[in-house]
């Protein structure tokens, strides 16, 4: 099996039209300002210097943590056009980028094409609409149908990214989510059980106790049951739960802007 190394560039908000209502992407990232050219090229040099790079390995630089395709083209072309640099240079295999399910169309996906990205992961979060809409996503799943469709047609490697614990939310609407997406034919998915983050409108509904977060034993029991069905599928699980870091981590941390939490890691 080949080494694979993952150069992941952060964007928070750039591009996103909405505040959904658990998302505080600059503190999720630990990214504070906005991403420039230079500091990206900065960021990629310095993963560069530390990866044993070897025949069998392969390099991957990811645009994470906003809307990347939502932006103004002129940024996604800057930083799209610095990630091929690399491409060209062999230094790195290809891009994945993370975008809004509302965010693709077809000349999206040929600028895309273009600059040798591989793979698109759509911010799916829920397959019903009303929890969607309680969560101010700003998009439909009828988006994330259409979406996905074009990215598989185009030739993109497909991810998925859902949500467990959402607003009103149930263990039902999220096995339902599951279903659907699988019928979508993602070759890999992410599965967030949510934090309750600082700043966020998902706070404000916690402390008013309008908002009660799953317990670490129901996380963990929809999560093993997700699993298990996307696995029966053979879609690969890429991650449960955010990164451990400074900014998520236990809520008694002072450093952490994570206020409720239910679970985090990584497989």
């Amino acid at each position: 099996m080949k080494k694979q190394y993952i150069i992941p560039i952060f964007v928070p908000h750039l591009g996103c039209p909405n505040d959904c209502v658990f998302c505080n992407q600059k503190s999720i990232s630990g990214q504070k300002k906005n991403m420039t050219k230079e500091e990206a090229k900065n960021i990629i040099e310095n993963y560069l210097k530390n990866i044993k790079k070897t025949e069998d390995a392969q390099v991957e630089i990811a645009f994470y943590g906003g809307s990347f395709t939502a932006i103004e083209q002129e940024k996604q072309e800057e930083l799209l056009s610095l990630a091929y640099e690399y491409i060209e240079k062999g230094q790195v295999e290809s891009i994945r980028i993370s975008t809004r399910p509302d965010a693709i169309n077809k000349e999206t996906l040929k600028r895309l094409k273009k600059y040798k990205v591989k793979t698109i992961e759509l911010g799916v979060q829920s397959a019903n609409n009303y929890i969607l809409n309680k969560s101010n996503r700003g998009h439909t799943f009828e988006d994330v149908k259409k979406s996905s469709k074009m990215i598989r047609w185009y030739g993109f490697k497909l991810g998925h990214q859902m949500m467990v614990g959402l607003p009103e939310s149930t263990r039902i609407d999220e096995i339902n989510t599951a279903k659907s997406l699988i019928k979508l034919k993602p070759k890999m998915v992410r599965i967030y059980p949510v934090l309750v983050v600082k700043g966020t409108k998902l706070e404000e509904d916690y402390k008013n106790g309008k908002y009660e977060p799953l317990t670490v034993v129901q996380a963990v029991e929809i999560c093993k049951d997700l699993v298990r069905m996307f696995a029966d599928k053979n879609i690969e699980i890429i991650r449960i739960g955010l990164q451990n870091t400074d900014e998520i981590s236990n809520p008694e941390n002072e450093e952490s802007e994570v206020v409720a939490r239910t679970i985090s890691s990584s497989i």
